[in-house]
């Protein structure tokens, strides 16, 4: 038991480790750019769905959970958000083109 809770920290620490000095890598500096990129097609892309009328919560919602990643400097999840929240607005304005029930 202590043995798993040693390495638990140990690997917690590592992790935080690498969170904080790889923050300043040249990848972070290409994700970040991703990140921001990915956002700002999901904002067009929410705001493109509201304006037709088409815009599915789940767009919406992705979209501030990926706003709010960014501002964190969590740029993997801004961008997987981002590009989540983009797919289901582009959706929503596909689905105006289905056939309608009567």
């Amino acid at each position: 038991m202590k043995k798993g809770m040693l390495v638990a920290c140990l690997s917690g620490g590592l992790l935080v480790a690498s969170l904080v000095h790889g923050a300043n890598t040249p990848d972070a500096g290409q994700s970040a750019q991703q990140a921001r990129a990915a956002v700002a097609t999901a904002e067009a892309a929410v705001q493109a769905a509201a304006e037709q009328r088409a815009l599915w919560t789940t767009a919406q919602d992705a979209l501030r959970d990926a706003q709010n990643a960014l501002a964190q400097d969590d740029y993997a999840a801004a961008e997987r958000l981002g590009r989540f929240a983009a797919e289901q607005a582009r959706l929503g304005i596909q689905q105006l083109g289905y056939p309608h029930f009567r």
